[in-house]
């Protein structure tokens, strides 16, 4: 749910003022319900559920093609709950889905914070791979060694992954928050027109 929260929150803070259709839409158009599984059920139960927060704001868009058809936007509240969830994504290991959606979103903060989380990261995963000892003796069936060697490749994979976009970040890649309104993730500028 953590993911889904974070998605939703993110693509109404990206387009200012919005009804659920158009957000499950966006959400979809970037294969979502295959990495985060997020679904049609889910995104308008995380609307409500937001709104109850106090996280989103609803109300009923004026002049909306639609009648009575309750539109979005976010609250200071929604806005650290975006940060929280990316903080916590960007930071731990045990939520890919929470990870898949906080890349998505990285680059609504600040280059720097997004460096000192995967280095955080990075440490987490350094440690993890450094309790991986093959030579240390099994329990159990043989075919065990196996699942270890399945455990050991993946934290190599995400130690290489990690390694790889703090490198391609300190280059400069990828317009984040700090480097221009036009960062994937922020709001519309203001006065820019937001589709209802």
């Amino acid at each position: 749910m953590s993911a889904t929260r974070l998605l939703v929150l993110g693509v109404v803070r990206m387009q200012g003022q919005t009804h659920g259709y158009r957000v499950g839409r966006e959400l979809l158009s970037w294969g979502t319900e295959t990495w985060a599984n997020v679904k049609w059920g889910s995104l308008y139960h995380a609307l409500r559920k937001l709104s109850q927060e106090g996280k989103l704001r609803e109300f009923v868009a004026e002049g909306d093609e639609v009648v009575d058809r309750t539109s979005y936007e976010i609250t200071e509240d929604g806005v650290a709950e975006i940060h929280r969830l990316l903080r916590r994504g960007l930071t731990r290991r045990d939520d890919p889905a929470l990870l898949f959606a906080s890349v998505t979103l990285m680059c609504s903060l600040p280059r720097a914070e997004v460096l000192d989380l995967l280095g955080r990261r990075l440490e987490l995963l350094e440690g993890v791979a450094g309790e991986l000892d093959p030579a240390e003796e099994l329990r159990g069936p043989e075919h065990l060694g196996e699942l270890f060697g399945l455990w050991r490749g993946t934290v190599e994979a995400d130690l290489r992954w990690t390694r790889d976009l703090i490198a391609s970040l300190r280059a400069g890649r990828y317009t984040m928050a700090d480097d221009g309104p036009d960062a994937f993730g922020l709001p519309p500028l203001p006065g820019a027109s937001a589709p209802v």
